[in-house]
């Protein structure tokens, strides 16, 4: 069951001037690490969907600095870093919907363990539906996991967010379900700081200095891995439920994620070295210790067969945090505009490894997106049948 812990907020406004006292040139202290893993971790993901809501793997964070909180974020292997949803760890004399209100005379302030400066900045998530998070960044440990077992991060940069736009049209939108993104994927993401200046050196990684727009990486490298484990975690797969993850109890637990990989556990996939750095990055590396490398698989090749036939190659990401199938097109291909349900659709890495689907409803809705330099996505719905892993250290991918 997923345990919803309540963020007690008595005695608030007394307390808060005591926590907002931090300088310009305040900076958190990262605490010793709640030890390494030494052995396999595994931690619940909860598999969710509802008509209203896409399909997510979800993870659930449970406290952020010395704040307990109940938080679904969603588990997203095609973006890296942590955004949180602010007004569901303050209080309303912190942030509210249009930003943080910060003492007079500071750019930052502590409450409760957590850091935020007055770093304001935007994340962009989605390719066909782009939408901007709207906040600040900050610095806290974060417990993810639940009553079946949890890890504890070291200090890290989290992008509080407090409202969310529809890029398209302009429009601020409800919070959605999940309450923030958890960002696993072996490369960088970027806060977006307005009137940023991009320099020969490109952006810096995200700090409680940073006045341009920073980089962040995968929460996982916020853990501490022992000697005897590979940096990294596995995903084994596991159907979509259809519940409604808001309501305690009404998702149930898949022990679907492994932390910390051996070479037992990476034995019998088809894997490939990905590329570190990625092509066209000039920014620190590594950051938190770890490389920083692309998140794509070149030279792939997707081929749609029966009623409708094509095929297109370019690269693909294998994407948790992408409720459909996607497959970009370049401009003056004679790739057909559309695939219809009942196809199959045979997507090949240059490593060997073949995954093929019958296009459809749901997780297997197949998306063409014509005239595009983005990148084909294999979305959610390999992650209900296949297993996929990522080696932190080396910068290795693997499917099987």
């Amino acid at each position: 069951m997923i345990r919803y812990l309540c963020v007690v907020l008595a005695a608030l406004a007394a307390s808060l001037l005591g926590a907002c006292g931090s300088s310009d040139s305040a900076a958190p202290t990262p605490p010793p690490p709640t030890g390494p893993i030494e052995q396999p971790a595994v931690v619940n993901l909860y598999p969710n969907e509802l008509p209203d809501s896409a399909a997510r793997l979800t993870i659930m964070i449970t406290s952020v600095g010395n704040v307990p909180v109940g938080m679904p974020a969603i588990f997203d292997t095609g973006s890296a870093g942590l955004t949180l949803y602010a007004p569901g760890i303050f209080p309303d004399s912190v942030v509210t919907t249009t930003g943080f209100v910060f003492p007079p005379g500071q750019s930052s302030m502590t409450y409760e363990g957590i850091t935020v400066t007055n770093q304001n900045g935007t994340r962009t998530y989605g390719s066909t539906d782009p939408r901007a998070q709207n906040g600040n960044i900050g610095y806290a440990t974060v417990t993810f996991g639940d009553a079946q077992g949890g890890l504890t991060t070291a200090v890290m940069p989290v992008f509080f967010y407090y409202s969310v736009t529809d890029l398209t049209t302009g429009e601020i939108l409800a919070p959605p379900v999940q309450k923030g993104v958890f960002g696993v994927a072996s490369t960088s993401g970027t806060i977006v700081l307005p009137g940023s200046v991009q320099g020969t050196a490109d952006y810096p990684a995200c700090s409680p200095q940073t006045d341009n727009t920073c980089y962040v990486v995968s929460v996982l490298k916020y853990l501490q891995f022992g000697q005897s484990l590979k940096a990294g975690f596995l995903l084994t797969p596991a159907p979509i439920q259809d519940c409604d993850i808001t309501t305690p109890g009404g998702c149930a637990p898949a022990p679907i994620l492994t932390l910390g990989l051996t070479s037992a556990l990476e034995a019998g996939f088809s894997t490939l070295s990905l590329t570190c750095p990625p092509v066209g990055y000039a920014g620190p590396t590594p950051i938190a210790g770890y490389p920083v490398c692309g998140k794509f698989i070149s030279d792939s090749t997707i081929t749609v067969s029966g009623d409708t036939t094509g095929t297109v190659s370019g690269s693909l990401i294998f994407d948790t945090g992408t409720a459909n199938m996607q497959i970009a097109v370049a401009a003056g291909s004679s790739f057909p505009s559309s695939v219809p349900p009942g196809s199959t659709v045979l997507m090949a890495t240059p490593s060997g490894f073949t995954y093929d689907y019958t296009a459809g409803a749901g997780v297997f809705t197949t998306i063409v997106n014509t005239g595009t330099s983005l990148d084909s996505i294999v979305g959610i719905g390999y992650f209900t049948t296949h297993s996929f892993f990522i080696d932190l250290a080396s910068g290795i991918e693997g499917w099987k």
